[in-house]
């Protein structure tokens, strides 16, 4: 009886295919993972510096206030001392809009401009309001016809007095500005230009010469008096002129009165 044959069978090994399948999955999985650390870590380095940068610039200190301008009644060293608490939150923190409304309720500030300059300097520009009449006894009004509280100034002696009901300051203006053009040519000057309650307006003139205008028609009739002055009154001692009337006037003269017309008799007006 003849012996069997076996045949040993040896474990199977892994392929060389599957070797090479498993070795790159795994190094792509570690540089992703590395990646991500590296990401991580760098995030946090910049999150940290920006931290500590953003503190230090939100620390800094206003170095230099700067105050500029052509003023002649605003005092500078004032101004500084003024705004001087308000930049102790820092350079970044200080709040220009809360500076400039600061400065301008100021009587003698018309606008106020204002700027950073890095790293530590802050810029502020005055405008001093600019006056063109008094306004009664409680100040004056600039050139746009806004009225601001301020002591009277004797160098403003020679301005023009404007006066009327609270609000009617910018309307009055232009009522002046617009009289004013049209006697120029006379070479008169108004001194004083006044509205009462009823709306009545009534202008002093430099020669002590009173106008009563009344409330309406007013063009027409500082145009019926510039006529009378140059025929009739420009020699004359007159007193007071009243243009209440629809063609003609009431004039003064000293003591006297006279109605004159022009060029026909009207009704009163």
């Amino acid at each position: 009886m003849k012996p069997r044959r076996t045949h040993a069978t040896s474990p199977r090994r892994p392929t060389a295919k599957g070797a090479t399948a498993s070795g790159p999955a795994t190094t792509s999985l570690v540089r992703k993972w590395l990646n991500r650390i590296v990401l991580v870590i760098g995030t946090a380095l910049v999150m940290g510096g920006m931290y500590t940068g953003g503190a230090a610039l939100w620390s800094q200190q206003v170095e230099t206030l700067s105050v500029m301008g052509e003023v002649h009644h605003i005092d500078i060293k004032a101004i500084e001392a003024r705004l001087a608490p308000r930049l102790s939150a820092g350079f970044l923190a200080t709040d220009l809009s809360d500076l400039r409304q600061e400065l301008e309720s100021l009587p003698w500030v018309y606008k106020v401009n204002t700027r950073k300059r890095w790293p530590a300097r802050i810029e502020v520009h005055l405008v001093e309001q600019r006056p063109l009449a008094r306004w009664g006894e409680l100040g004056y009004l600039n050139h746009e016809g806004q009225f601001f509280a301020a002591t009277h100034h004797p160098l403003y002696d020679a301005l023009p007095m404007l006066q009327g009901p609270e609000g009617s300051e910018a309307s009055l203006m232009r009522r002046y500005q617009t009289l004013a053009s049209m006697l120029e040519p006379e070479q008169l000057e108004i001194r004083a230009l006044s509205l009462d309650e009823l709306g009545q307006v009534s202008v002093q003139l430099d020669n002590d010469l009173t106008l009563q205008l009344g409330s309406a028609e007013l063009l027409e009739r500082t145009t019926r008096f510039r006529q009378l002055w140059r025929q009739e009154l420009m020699t004359q001692a007159v007193t007071r002129v009243d243009l209440r009337y629809e063609h003609g006037a009431a004039v003064t003269f000293g003591d006297s009165r006279l109605a004159m017309q022009l060029p026909r008799v009207g009704g009163e007006g």
